[in-house]
């Protein structure tokens, strides 16, 4: 059970938050309030009040992001992104969410089980809750419209990887205790945090998967930077990037791993125009990805012997993962268009629900899905159609190496649920910076008519 100082935390971090949009610039506070809210935070702990969406270490930081850049830093920040596909995609994921909640009126009675069915009273909830998880994603657009303002942002990330790091080792060496330490309770199940005769660290993001993805992310975005031929950071960029390799590798997660030298291998010795293409083709699979398991067309089978060639347990989870799929499909199947809404509706008795495509296409349905990952795509499309309006060449290798890290976000969805407060900003910082360019060139073309 959680003690007194979890409460409290959640409490101070408005406090907190105030603090810091009164004392840093925009981008700045919003960053911390929004990551770090996500990496000290507890896990589980919630304030649960009637009609509303529990209030936790994700949306209390959310809500806080949007009142500090809009009442205290006085930007012009509206509740959707101004214009765009973006904007459609979030009233899609709204509507859909409504029409979830009117079409599961009915309780789902099983053998041993029984959930009551969707009220209207859901509604509302439903609609605010999916709004405050796409909180980082509508201020990153909204706030990063520049290639500065881009760059600072994955500086900041940095710094707050190489911070974290310092606990990151602690529970490689002593285990994962910090949570229960600070908290009083541990966020998962222990066992799933010991691998190759070591431990996973969780400190305080409730599992050794969201760790070995916050060290991906960090350690690509270092890639990213060492692109600009900038010194960044006091210490050699090159010391950096080894360093969070290395710590990358210590957490044990096998995914992020492969994710992090790929993409260190693409960005150094594959050209720009193949990367976007790349890019693009990797995000149409993953957005196809229901589609193909639908119709028995995907390789799951392949994928396993493959893996299995490096680490066979690790092989034997991703054949467990994929047969999970395969159940829930089939229940998520029944109700296709809209889903079977929220409380466990959509799964089954004896289920695992791991990756995220399959949690929303049970939970909101195809529409849901393609509205949640058409996101994602935006920013990897967006990139594609900016690109050349970039001029110089650092810069571009910059965005290239972002994409990327854009790219691996969504392909990672497809196992896992890594989703997270941090990975909706960088998606919206990104999909922000595209609009930057294009303003960029309407501004260029404004003050040389002639061209």
């Amino acid at each position: 059970m959680p003690n007194d100082f979890a409460y409290f935390a959640l409490l101070i971090w408005p406090l907190v938050s105030v603090i810091l949009y009164h004392k840093y610039p925009v981008i700045t506070a919003t960053f911390w309030t929004i990551v770090g809210g996500y990496l000290l935070l507890p896990v589980g702990v919630e304030f649960d009040f009637p009609l509303i969406p529990a209030l936790d270490k994700n949306s209390i930081p959310a809500i806080m992001a949007f009142v500090g850049c809009k009442y205290i830093a006085k930007q012009k920040v509206t509740l959707l992104p101004p214009a765009g596909i973006e904007r459609k995609l979030i009233i899609l994921f709204f509507l859909g969410s409504v029409a979830t909640v009117m079409t599961n009126g009915d309780p789902v009675i099983e053998a041993n089980r029984y959930i009551p069915g969707l009220s209207y009273h859901d509604t509302l909830s439903t609609v605010v809750s999916q709004w405050l998880l796409l909180i980082p994603l509508i201020l990153g657009i909204q706030i990063i419209k520049t290639h500065e303002a881009q760059v600072q942002l994955l500086r900041l990330l940095i710094i707050a990887g190489l911070w974290y790091s310092l606990l990151i080792i602690f529970e490689i060496r002593m285990s994962p205790q910090l949570h229960s330490w600070v908290y009083g309770f541990f966020p998962h199940s222990w066992g799933q945090q010991v691998r190759y005769g070591g431990f996973r660290p969780v400190v305080f993001l409730g599992h050794g998967l969201w760790v070995s993805i916050f060290l991906f992310v960090v350690f690509s975005s270092m890639v990213s930077l060492s692109r600009l031929k900038l010194q960044s950071f006091r210490i050699p960029n090159n010391v950096i990037l080894i360093y969070l390799f290395a710590l990358l590798i210590f957490a044990k997660g096998l995914g992020s791993i492969i994710l992090g030298f790929t993409l260190f291998f693409m960005v150094l010795s594959i050209k720009q125009a193949w990367i976007l293409k790349i890019s693009i083709l990797l995000a149409l699979i993953a957005i196809s990805y229901p589609l193909l398991s639908i119709a028995d067309l995907f390789p799951h089978q392949n994928l396993v012997e493959i893996i299995s060639s490096i680490d066979i347990s690790r092989a034997e989870s991703l054949k467990y993962r994929f047969d999970q799929e395969t159940a829930l499909l089939e229940r998520a199947n029944e109700k296709l268009i809209f889903g079977w809404g929220g409380w466990g509706r959509n799964r089954l008795e004896d289920s695992v629900t791991d990756g995220y495509w399959i949690i929303l296409v049970g939970k909101y349905g195809l529409i849901g899905f393609m509205a949640i990952f058409g996101l994602i795509l935006c920013a990897v499309w967006r990139t594609q159609e900016s690109f050349p309006l970039i001029i110089e060449k650092s810069h571009k290798d910059f965005v290239v190496s972002t994409i990327l890290i854009i790219t691996f976000i969504l392909i990672d969805q497809i196992p896992n649920a890594s989703v997270n407060p941090l990975l909706w900003l960088l998606v919206g910082g990104h999909i922000g910076r595209s609009h930057g360019s294009e303003r960029e060139l309407i501004s260029r073309e404004i003050k040389s008519p002639s061209s």
